[in-house]
């Protein structure tokens, strides 16, 4: 016999089952057979009598749907087969398809063995949707089957054209039930404005963009799982996202996407993610969650203007390794309106700088009082010599106005007149010595050294996701993002995280 209900009580009568809602829920499923099913519900002075009638050996399934079984692969992450699982796809008929897949013990225990004799530990599923026809994925893991994944030390990772799931094996270990995934791509053009129209209303999401725009980019997931509190990894797709061809806007395009997260318990986050290659061809977003929703690219439109400041040489080289000249230097804190005087009326003119010089003008302003360099005692400025690296912890030291006492930690500039600059700017963090004590004031900065340095100042970050601009700073140089923010004119977003 039911509780009573209180009035007004909602019943759900479906083909194959009689659901009443009793302040909880009550679920009845009607047999086979032509037996009529009667339920009599009691609420106050109200009865209410329903009969159902269930037709013998009726399926479950839609009349008009299908199910076909399709074989995916259990890989090692390069294409290296180790197991087998199967995905049940059903049809329905409205033509919507849903993808089922249990990871088994069997199969589990199959792909730990050929992993650990391999020397793997990460085993990925494939699940192909190359047409883009499935509107949800399940994905299940038996808790037999985790365990073999935990004994194991295996990590798995879930691929799939919409998302990749990555499952660090210490994420598992304490499970003692199943684990479930389910993954639904919002593709509804009308859900996804409502998306971005929530976003562009979120506290956390104008506390960063402020004012301006923001784009949903990409299409938003739904990801649910029951692995609650524990850290898994997700890469989305920038599915049919058209990125700039100027590899510098590109770059800066990258650098402004974020992850807009609208978890299930009513939290609202905002992540910054890696950029890294999906797959050829195709990059990604990747970042770490321990809890699940709905997940949104979101582009926002705060770049601003990077002018560059250092330049190449005719020839499409950059010369890194050579010592950059005090000319050079001069022309780089003029091009940076670093605050040297702006009127050199009260330069120093310099036996050695005629009128004519290329760099002039940028001598006479970062010489002039209050600028940031100084010229010899002999009247000379020397300006095709090199700078030092004591003569650029003296610069530096004046352009950010520090002032007091700094411990001396190396072992070779007692007595160099920029010992207490050179340890004011160790003590901001900008320069360090060499792992045998030594600063060695008297080396010559390279271009290379001097740009690293002087972004490092500037708060700007290293230009990231672009080609090589100069033959000799190749992709593997160590300075290479450096230069490539240095010498090219980009913009670049002014997002800040917490």
């Amino acid at each position: 016999m039911l509780p009573k209900l209180k009035r007004n009580t909602q019943i759900a009568l479906f083909a194959l089952l009689i659901l009443a809602v009793v302040q909880g829920s009550f679920f009845r499923t009607a047999a086979a057979g032509n037996a009529p099913v009667q339920l009599n519900i009691v609420s106050n002075e109200l009865t209410a009598t329903f009969k159902v009638t269930q037709p013998l050996g009726e399926s479950p399934a839609t009349p008009s749907s299908t199910v076909e079984e399709i074989t995916v692969t259990v890989d090692m992450g390069d294409g290296s087969e180790v197991s087998r699982a199967t995905i049940r796809r059903t049809t329905a008929a409205n033509g919507s398809k849903h993808d089922q897949i249990v990871f088994n013990v069997e199969q589990a225990k199959q792909t730990v063995e050929r992993a650990n004799a391999s020397g793997q530990t990460t085993a990925r599923i494939v699940i192909p949707d190359a047409k883009d026809e499935v509107s949800q994925l399940d994905i299940t893991i038996p808790k037999d089957a985790v365990s073999e994944l935990i004994q194991g030390g295996l990590n798995l990772e879930i691929y799939t054209d919409n998302a990749k799931i990555l499952i660090p094996n210490s994420s598992l270990i304490g499970l003692e039930g199943d684990v479930y995934f389910r993954v639904v791509p919002i593709k509804d053009e009308t859900e996804r404005q409502e998306v971005e129209d929530r976003a562009r209303v979120e506290r956390v999401v104008k506390e960063v963009a402020g004012d301006q725009n923001v784009i949903v980019v990409a299409r938003p997931m739904t990801i649910e799982t029951n692995l609650s509190s524990r850290a898994v990894d997700i890469v989305l797709p920038l599915l049919a996202v058209v990125l700039p061809t100027d590899e510098a806007e590109r770059a800066a395009f990258l650098e402004d996407l974020v992850i807009f997260i609208e978890h299930s318990d009513g939290d609202r986050e905002l992540v910054k993610p890696e950029v890294l290659d999906y797959k050829t061809g195709l990059l990604g977003l990747k970042f770490r969650v321990n809890k699940f929703s709905t997940f949104t690219i979101l582009n926002m439109d705060t770049a601003t203007e990077h002018k560059s400041y250092m330049e190449g040489y005719p020839d499409g080289t950059f010369k890194p390794d050579r010592g950059i000249s005090r000319a050079e230097m001069a022309m780089i804190l003029d091009r940076l309106e670093t605050g040297a005087a702006q009127d050199a009326g009260g330069a120093t003119a310099f036996s050695d700088v005629a009128s004519g010089h290329w760099a002039s003008s940028a001598i006479r302003s970062a010489s002039a009082s209050g600028g940031l360099m100084t010229g010899f005692s002999d009247g000379t400025f020397r300006p095709e010599q090199t700078i030092t690296r004591a003569e650029i912890a003296a610069i530096v030291s004046r352009w950010l106005e520090l002032h007091g006492n700094a411990p001396s930690t190396f072992n070779d500039v007692a007595g160099n007149e920029a010992e207490k600059e050179i340890a004011l700017v160790r003590q901001a963090g900008l320069i360090e010595g060499y792992p045998d004590g030594s600063f060695r004031p008297d080396q010559p900065l390279t271009r290379a050294e001097a740009v690293t340095l002087i972004n490092k100042i500037l708060k700007r970050g290293s230009l990231e996701w672009t080609s090589p601009t100069w033959s000799d700073v190749p992709l593997a140089h160590w300075a290479f993002e450096d230069v490539e923010e240095a010498s090219r004119t980009h913009r670049h977003p002014t997002i800040q995280f917490k």
